[in-house]
């Protein structure tokens, strides 16, 4: 670990609602980081069922806790957002866990060596047996990839605090596309300096946050993507949706090559 690495302080924000069965993991995955510079955030929407309790059993090591009503996910990701004081900041949704114990060490180096305003970097979508369901290995960052479907996966995404203020917080009027719409924003619509880190950055869940119901909102999240260019008064090429379409068949026959090789090399 480069020791100039260590002056970045980096905010996590996990957002929860009654996760009592799967906030712990994605906890443990933040307070057992190697990296020592971290601020820890959770925002709760006022849950009801014992999650709560979980999370104060981790307050010593749970920089702010912050359990009140919300608008949805992107009110309370904005809520952590705006209450963070790190230099970078990035998300772990409840349910969700950083990929190994390093990464944080890996992003605090990577902005520190490259100076950039934001990175992204790869992810794995686990089943129930923690084996891989889907994998996404994202690409050296060019903006015209957007136009042909890609973009990283959310939870892979750091950004410099600082930047927020000027480019604008989630929208809360896009339901569960309001992701693409801020990525959209920052880093096509934008000029930041962004650079990937060609690492495993997350573990998303299968039942977690990010993907509840995750085939029921994927037709319609297509066309909220489309309105979430029109909005930032740019035009998506006609071939935009299938070909997003296609980049998801691409991640499942990965994930099955990963099993082959995790089944194949022990």
């Amino acid at each position: 670990m480069n020791n100039n690495a260590m002056g970045i302080k980096i905010s996590i924000v996990s957002i929860c609602y009654n996760n009592e069965s799967d906030i712990r993991q994605t906890i443990e995955s933040v307070i057992n980081q190697t990296y020592e510079n971290v601020e820890y955030i959770v925002v709760d929407g006022n849950s009801t069922d014992n999650t709560m309790t979980i999370v104060q059993e981790y307050s010593e090591q749970v920089n702010e806790i912050i359990s009140e009503p919300d608008q949805g996910r992107y009110d309370a990701i904005n809520k952590g957002i705006r209450s963070s004081s790190g230099d970078v900041v990035g998300l772990i949704h409840a349910g969700d866990r950083l990929f190994d114990e390093n990464v944080l060490s890996e992003i605090g180096y990577h902005f520190s060596k490259n100076n950039i305003d934001a990175m992204y970097g790869h992810s794995i979508l686990v089943d129930q047996n923690d084996k891989p369901f889907r994998v996404n290995k994202s690409p050296e960052f060019k903006k015209s990839l957007f136009k042909i479907g890609w973009m990283p996966s959310h939870q892979s995404v750091y950004i410099r605090r600082n930047i927020f203020e000027d480019l604008g917080y989630y929208r809360l009027d896009l339901g569960g596309s309001a992701d693409y719409e801020f990525i959209l924003r920052y880093f096509y619509i934008n000029d930041l300096k962004i650079k990937r880190l060609d690492s495993f950055i997350v573990r998303f869940a299968i039942g977690g946050r990010s993907t509840t119901n995750y085939k029921k909102r994927l037709w319609l999240s297509q066309k909220r993507h489309i309105k979430a260019w029109k909005i930032n008064g740019e035009s998506p090429p006609f071939y935009l949706v299938p070909l997003k379409l296609l980049r998801k068949v691409k991640q499942f026959y990965l994930a099955a090559l990963y099993r082959f090789f995790i089944k194949n090399n022990g």
